[in-house]
Formats: structure tokens, sequence, C-alpha cells
């Protein structure tokens, strides 16, 4: 057989001819050596990678390298705390390599009140997050991004509806009745953060929408978040709760950038509250009869023709969607630059008859010479709300999510002629009824802007003038039909309700800023501010229409005995003077000083002005002698800082005598409206005084690889803004004083760390902080009890030398069996299958002394965990974050526990491990009703832990290669999971929410339910 034909000339000649079709297989073994410019040192482990591969290689211990490279290849080389260099090949099989230090880290500027800072010169306890470090995923406002991405920041979503409001603690509760969220600071204009969309008249609604949904989250560059008393005294009596500087982006230099992002996504709850289904229900209320030796509720015919019956959360949630649409345009010259975009968001929530669409835009200009700066930021977004009835409300007056859980499993959704199936035998709505025979819309319109002027008289010396204006109006058009049991007997009713803000600012400051002998830096700064703040309301109603049809079209339509008209205004205003000195010393001790005085028309004519003064130290303690050539600690810079700062929102004109209506008389057949005093003046009424320490640590190891802070601070607040009992023989039931104290502290730690460099990258981000809470001084009062909603009052405590707003009631400790001796406990008068509650005095009586402290809403520690992973085009990010030692009043689980109504459901763990002598369990009740004297919806069972641990974001990320598409920069795909999966033990929809918004009161009551929402997306930069 003849022999295959081996020529080394046809390989050869073969591989040359290759060689010649495909230029780019031509490889060359590149070596080189990479060294430090500053002292020519051999630089080891650092990354060579050829441009727009994985391959690459890494330089051993002397600095040397050597890959395999085409001719025409381009060299990455980077390095942990050096410039990266792109160099090309150029056909050279030699490449060496100078590298220099990269300070560019430390000498980024940080946004700080009224200015900028390098932040190796800071002095203070800020945290800043800029696009790499925002949570992803589909986030409709700026507090959804940065939830869990800041050591000693909680963020709460207080209702998970599209829109719905977030309550955010920096370093924990400041206030008993004052505001407790930070101040907002947009592109240097503080706005009222207030909602202005009018409340619900369906429902109470506690949760108020986000005022935040104005802005485009995409539009932002990057959030300052202000903790302790030297960043935030500039802002003096708007400091106590913190600070939040929000700067959107701005145009670089360069020809036009266009972007369009693309995103849509599915969502659905994560979780439903087990309640009993229609076997279940029957099979429990007969049971419950037979025990109480009575007749079955159902007879085994009605319970073959209810079937399966409804399970009503089933037909109330649905599959959400969101789509998101970006267009932005930016550039700039020399010394102008540009940024404008366009966005639009429709969301439907999981929740029939939920969802938001937003509408807004925005145009920045920066214009900068040598002697004059100048800047434009205008944002303007529509935003439009359809809400779904959901509250704190009870009975006919509970919204969708209440009667979801109670109403009657055995009961269709309609009846044989179409209508809504309604029951006389439990007083709820049908469920989807109401939220499809409720219409509830309200639309928003906002827009902000700030422009500033600067100009240097000398390089060092320059004076600046801001202003700046924030304008809303909204309208919310409710209209509930006559076909829904709380509006069958009005024939429908209607409510129209607007309501108009502004907020108009000027800024005057003037800046000295000069080096002197390289050894002293020193800044002056100092300004004069005016803020004023307005809001006005109308209200509109009428009932009894012809016709649903009309709707809140035509009000005059309605019985025009039932018309009603309303109306309000509020106005206030700060003036302020403001000072700040920033020294540096050899570059190793820092100095800042600042001060501000507000004048406030909110308070008292006695106390119209407040100094909130503070100051810092820093030390750059690696640049001293003894670290300086301590390799391993890359930068050491210890801080301290102590200061006051304020809080004076508490709402307008608390410090004087009011007038309005009071009852009516009639003189001669024609009615006159009488007014008379409504509150009690206190000319002495002044700000929420906080005063702060921090001591920080500020560190960077092994060439910044690891890089983090470690902070301790501890707040004390005293002249509380107490609205406090008067005599009645005053008139007035209540009046507003300063009295009491509160006081935080904890710990804080952030940590970032490059893990892995190329070419497979890892970055991991964490943070972790402790806060502990208490109420330090109540004057004479020996307590105070709060919490009502639902059919239970009075469940949270506030006392001196506990948490604020703790849970306060009795301790269940088991029930009480059948063979156990019941007359002679506390209480004599129980059954076997009752609760047993704790005598905590010890004086053998249940009563109202026995109650005690249940848990605290205030975590013991939070904590957030992100990683990055990046290998070629393939990014991988996924971020945990989590709470642990908090607890949560849980009011759906005593409404289960001890219905009003026996009719009403209950929740699967009533009836599947209920106390029958059969199953004598210490965990659950009989759930047969008991003596009043000892029912108490107010007790352990009801404070769950509230710990959880959730996976909020997963993001799959791939850059395609751009580099032969003409016209294109960038492409970018990625697909996204929000709330993957939550381990907790809380038992409702999610032990994040809070039922009253923005109050320190935290519940759970009908919460609107977290939803898992997958995203895929689509950038383009052109």
């Amino acid at each position: 057989m003849p022999q295959p034909f081996h020529s080394p000339h046809l390989r050869t000649l073969t591989f040359g001819l290759l060689l010649l079709a495909f230029p780019g297989l031509a490889q060359t073994l590149i070596k080189g050596k990479v060294t430090s410019t500053n002292d020519q040192s051999a630089l080891p482990g650092i990354n060579v990678l050829i441009k727009g591969s994985t391959t690459g290689t890494t330089t051993n211990t002397e600095g040397f390298y050597e890959l395999q490279a085409g001719d025409d290849a381009i060299l990455v080389i980077s390095g942990i705390g050096y410039l990266t260099q792109e160099i090309p090949v150029k056909r050279r099989s030699q490449v060496n390599v100078q590298l220099s230090d990269d300070t560019r880290q430390l000498n980024e500027l940080v946004v700080v009140g009224y200015g900028t800072q390098k932040k190796r010169d800071l002095t203070g306890s800020v945290s800043s997050l800029d696009a790499k470090d925002f949570n992803k995923g589909v986030q409709t406002s700026v507090d959804q991004l940065i939830a869990g991405r800041s050591p000693g920041v909680q963020v709460t979503q207080s209702s998970s509806e599209p829109g719905g409001g977030v309550t955010i603690r920096i370093r924990g509760a400041n206030s008993i009745n004052a505001n407790n969220e930070p101040l907002y600071v947009i592109d240097g204009l503080p706005i009222n953060n207030t909602s202005v969309v009018p409340g619900s008249t369906v429902v109470t609604e506690q949760a108020p929408r986000n005022p935040l949904n104005a802005l485009n989250p995409n539009d932002i560059e990057s959030v300052e978040i202000l903790k302790d008393a030297s960043a935030t005294a500039i802002y003096g009596s708007r400091g106590a709760n913190g600070v939040i500087l929000i700067t959107t982006k701005k145009g670089v230099k360069g020809k036009l950038n266009v972007n369009y992002a693309v995103s849509g996504g599915i969502s659905e709850v994560t979780k439903q509250v087990p309640v009993l289904n229609a076997k279940q229900y029957t099979s429990l209320l007969n049971d419950l009869r037979a025990d109480q030796k009575q007749a079955p509720e159902f007879s085994a015919e009605q319970i073959e023709q209810i079937g399966d019956g409804t399970y009503w959360q089933d037909e109330i949630f649905r599959k959400g969607s969101v789509q998101n649409h970006q267009l932005s345009f930016s550039g700039g010259q020399d010394k102008f630059n540009y940024y404008a975009s366009l966005n639009y968001l429709d969301q439907k929530g999981v929740v029939i008859s939920s969802g938001i669409k937003k509408y807004t835009g925005r145009v920045n200009l920066n214009y900068t010479d040598d002697k004059f700066k100048f800047g434009l930021n205008l944002n303007s977004s529509n935003v439009k709300d359809d809400f779904v009835p959901n509250g704190v409300s009870v009975n006919e007056g509970a919204g969708v999510i209440n009667t979801a859980i109670f109403q009657d499993p055995t009961l269709t959704i309609k009846n044989p002629n179409g209508t809504w199936t309604q029951t006389q035998i439990v007083n709820l709505e049908n469920p989807v009824g109401l939220a499809n025979e409720v219409s509830d819309f309200a639309t928003t319109n906002r827009t902000f802007a700030s422009v500033f002027a600067e100009y240097f008289f000398l390089p060092e010396l320059s004076a600046k003038v801001n202003f700046g204006t924030d304008r809303q109006d909204s309208r919310r058009d409710i209209f509930t039909s006559r076909l829904t049991k709380r509006a069958e007997g009005t024939k429908g009713v209607a409510n129209v309700l607007t309501s108009n803000s502004y907020n108009n600012l000027i800024e005057v400051t003037a800046r000295y800023n000069k080096a002197f002998n390289k050894n002293h830096q020193l800044e002056i700064l100092g300004g004069y501010t005016f803020q004023e703040f307005e809001t006005s309301t109308l209200t509109a109603g009428a009932q009894n229409f012809p016709l649903d049809a009309l709707g809140t079209d035509n009000l005059a339509a309605g019985a025009q005995s039932t018309f009603s008209l309303g109306t309000g205004r509020t106005k206030n205003q700060l003036l302020s003077y403001l000072g700040r000195v920033n020294y540096n010393l050899y570059d190793k001790y820092l100095l800042t000083a600042s001060i501000r005085a507000d004048g406030s028309s909110r308070f008292g004519d006695n106390n119209k002005y407040g100094v909130f003064p503070s100051v810092a130290l820093g030390w750059r303690i690696k640049d001293e002698l003894f670290l300086k050539n301590v390799n391993a600690i890359t930068d050491l810079k210890f801080r301290a800082s102590y200061g006051v700062t304020g809080n004076q929102d508490i709402g307008s004109y608390k410090s004087l005598v009011l007038l309005g209506p009071q009852g009516q008389a009639i003189f001669d057949g024609t009615p006159y409206v009488g007014i008379s005093t409504t509150q009690l003046p206190n000319p002495d009424l002044k700000w929420e005084t906080t005063t702060q320490l921090d001591l920080g640590i500020d560190f960077g190891v092994f060439d910044n690889r690891l890089t983090g802070s470690i902070d301790y601070f501890q707040k004390e607040t005293k002249d509380l803004l107490l609205q406090l009992p008067v005599p009645r023989t005053t008139g007035f039931t209540t009046t507003f004083k300063n009295i009491g104290g509160l006081k935080n502290s904890g710990f804080e730690l952030g940590l970032n760390s490059i893990n892995i460099t190329a070419p497979f990258t890892w970055r991991t981000s964490a943070n972790f902080s402790t806060i502990k809470n208490e109420v330090t001084d109540l004057g004479a009062l020996p307590f105070i009890l709060g919490g009502s909603a639902g059919f239970t009052n009075d469940f949270t405590i506030i006392r001196k030398g506990d948490p604020l707003n703790a849970y306060y009631g009795y301790i269940v400790d088991g029930v009480f069996q059948t063979g156990d001796n019941i007359a002679s406990s506390a209480q004599p008068l129980s059954r076997p299958g009752e609760y047993k509650y704790r005598d905590v005095n010890g004086d053998g009586t249940i009563n109202s002394q026995d109650r005690t402290i249940l848990g605290s809403p205030f975590p013991k520690f939070t904590y957030g965990l992100n990683n990055d992973f990046t290998y070629g085009p393939f990014n991988l990010s996924f971020f945990f974050q989590g709470v642990q030692g908090s607890q949560i009043f849980n009011l759906n689980r005593t409404e289960s526990e001890n219905p009003i109504s026996f009719r009403r459901n209950r929740l699967v763990e009533t009836y599947t491990d209920r106390w029958t002598p059969a199953n004598p369990t210490n965990a659950n009740s009989s759930a047969i009703p008991v003596a009043v004297a000892y029912t108490s919806n107010v007790n352990s069972r009801a404070v769950e832990d509230a710990s959880y641990l959730r996976l909020k974001t997963l993001q799959l990320t791939y850059n395609f290669p751009t580099a032969k598409w003409k016209f294109v920069r960038n492409v970018q795909i990625y697909v996204t999971g929000q709330n993957l999966f939550t381990i907790t033990k809380y038992t409702g929809y999610d032990p994040e929410v809070s039922a009253f918004g923005t109050s320190n009161v935290r519940a759970d009551y009908n919460a609107f339910p977290l939803s898992r929402t997958y995203t895929a997306g689509l950038s383009i930069n052109l």
C-alpha cells in the first residue's frame, strides 16, 4: 500500500499560505519588563492582556513577562494602584513598560455640601456611590438604587406597589413626632421630599407615594450620603437625619455620544399568605361549631356544591410587566458640555389595577473658562399613578389585600347574572369587584431646576450665585362605583383632589482656596441662602349620580346636598448664613470646621434662629515617616468629628394660634359657621438638636486591593418636638413642646476588595452596621402608647430606657391543657385550648400591668454583599442584602387568631395545628372565641422575627466586540433577576415592609406583596 507523502517543505508552504490568507494568525513571542516610573523597580503581578481577547499573563517576581501575540496586537498593561497603559506591538518582540502610580482614587472628587473635596482630604463620614455601585434591574427611584449599598443606611420599602413609598433611616431614628427622613439635595437644590399626591378617600393610606419618582434613576451620576455632623452640619436645621446629595450626569469633551437603552420584564409575587381554602374553611367552621355543641355551619350538600370555592389571592394577583426606554445625548468641547435625556417607564403591578407610567426629560448644560463657570440642570416629569384600593382600613372600608385574605372562600367571584358577588355575613368587599369598580388615578407634573454662575476674581477667589426652583402639581380622581358595597347606598362616590407646591431657592456663596508653600492648603467658604416653600390644596366631592359612567368628569351631576369642598394653604421659609474652613497641613493633618445659622418661620418668636457648628480632624498617618515605607499599607487615615445638627420638619404654624371652623349655628333660618382657635400657641418652640460624635478609620492595604472604612458613632437628640397632652380646661387636648431625648449609637464597616485580576477579574464590596436606639428622656411623662391599625390599638410604647416604639403587650406562655388547674391560675375564667399569658409582675392576675417589651423594630445589624465577576466580554454580578435581629408586628395574624367575625377566613396554621383534646399542641389555641377579659391582640405571637437574607439582584451582561462596527461604540445586552429568593421566618408577605410609611411605628397590615422580577435589556452607544 502506498505510504502517505510527508514533506517538511510542504508543511512550511501550507502554513505560509494560511498566514497570507489569515494574517491575524501570525503570532510572535513578546517579552518585556514592567517597572515603576518612580524608582525603576521591577513590578511583579502586573497584568498584561491582549486587547479584545481573554489572552494574557502576569509579570513574575522580577517584573518580566512573555506571551504570544499578533503583530498588530495591542497590549493592555494594568495593575492595582497604577495607571493602565495600552501599547501597540508593531512587529516588536521586546516591549518594556514603565507604569505611573494611580492616585486618582484618592484624588477623585467627592460631592459634599456646597462644593467638592478630594477623597483623600475628607474628614467626615461620607458614602460615595456611582453607577457601578447602584442596584441593578428595574429601579423607579434613587432610594431603590442605593438600598443595602451603604453601611448605616437602612432603606425600607414601605409599599412594594409600583411607585410605592420608601423609608430611609441614616444611623437610626432621631425624632418621635418630627420627620426622620434625610434631606435630599439634587444638583445643589434642597427639595421638599413630602409626597404631593393627595391621599385616598376610599381607604386609609399610611404609605404615601414616593415623591422622588419624578427623578429618572438613569440620569444619576453619583449619590453621596452624608452621615456624621461634620458632613451634615453645613445644612443646619435639616441635617440631623443625614443628607443625600444626588448629582446628575454631565457631558464630557468629545463628539456626540448617543445612547439608547431598552429593557422589558415580567414580575410575580414572591409569596402568598397561606389561608384556608374552601374545604378547610368549611371543615374548620363546622368543627368549631361542634366544639361548642352547636349545629354545623355547612351541610354536606352545601360543601359538595361549593367545591373548591375561590382562593381570592389567586384572583387579585397577576403577572406584572415593565418596559423602560432611555434615550440620551451627551458631548462637549473645550469649554462647553451638554447632556440631555428622555425616559419612558411603564410598570404594571402584581395586583390587578395597579401600575405607574413615567415620562421624564432632562437637560444639563455646563460652561467653564478661566474666569467664569455656568451651569443649568433642568428636570421635568409627568407621572401617572394607577392605584388599587389598599390601606389600613377595616370592614367594608378595607382594601383588596385585606379582603383577599379574610373574605369567605365559599363565595363565587360573580353571580349568575354577571354582578359581583357580595355577602351580608362577612362585612367585607368582593376583592376582585373592589379592584375593578374603584377608579383611582393620579397625574403629577413636577419640574425642578437649578442654575448657577460662578466668577473668579482671582484663581483662588470666586463668588457663586445659585438659583433653584421645584414645582409640583398633582390631581387625583377617585370614583367608587355603586357596584361596591361601600357605595351601593350612595349611588356612586366621586372625589377630585388637587395639590400644588413650589420651592424657590437663592444662594450666594464666596470661596477662597489657596496653597501656601506647598505645605499649607486653605479653603474658606461663606454664604447666604433663602428658601421658601408653599403648598395649596383643593378638594371637591359628590355622591348620588344618575349613572357610573360619569365618573369624576361631572361632579355637578351628583346630588347637590352631597357636595363637599375644601381648600388649604401652608407656607414656610428658611433664612440661613453658613461658613466652612478646610485646612490641610503638609498634606497629612486635616481640619474642617463649619457653622450654620438657620432662621425658620416654623418656630416661636423667642427661638427663630438656631446655630449649628461642627469640627472634624483628620490624620493621614500613612504619610508619616514611620509608615511611608510600609508597602503593605497603601493608605491609612484617622478621622474624628463632633457637631450639632437640627430638625425642624414638624409642619407649619405649630407655634402659633390657629383659627378654624368650629360648629354651625342657625339664625333666622340661615346657617352660620363658627370660627374659633384650634391650637395653643408656644412662642418658645424651637428645633430638635442632635449632637453627634464620629470616630473613623479609612484604609487601603496590599496596593489598595483591599480598601475600606470603619466608623463608630454616637448621636444624642434633645429638645424633642413632642405633641403633649394638656388639660381639657384649656379647650384643647394637645400642644407641641420641646421635651425628651433619644440616643443612637453603632459601628459601621465598609469594604471593597479586588480578589482576582485579569484575564478573570473578581471584585467584592461589603458593608456591615449595627444600631442601638434608646429613649433617654420623656420629661414628666412615664410613657407614650402608640400604634393603631385595623382592630388593634396601642401596640407600641415610648419609654425611657427602651427602643423607640418598641412592641408592647402580653407574652404568650403556651396553651392551657385539659389537666391544668386553671381555676387557681392567673386566668381563672379560661378554658383548655386558650392562650396562657405570662404573669409578669407576679401578682396572680393578668391585667394591663403584665404588658412588657415584646421586640424592637430596630435591627441588631444590617449587611450587604456584592460580587462582580468579569471574563472577557462577560460580567456576572449578584447582590445579597440582609437584616438581623429586628421584629415586626403582624396585624394580619392578630385578625386571624381573634377574628371580628366568625365567618372571616383564617391563616392555614389555625386549621392544620389548632388545639383540640386530640391534638394538645402548646403552639396554637383552639380558635374558639374566648372571654373578653383574657383576649389580647397585642401579644408575643403577633410580634415576629423580621430577619432576612435576600438575593436582591443577579445580572449577567455581555459586551459585544464592536471594533469593526462603524459608528457603534458599544453594544451591551443583559438579563437581570430581582428579589429571586428571601430566607426568613416571617409568615407575612415581606419582612421589610411597613404599613405606616415614614412613621417610626412599624407594622405589617395588608402590605402590597413583594414581586420577583425578570428583566432583559439592550444598550447601544453610537
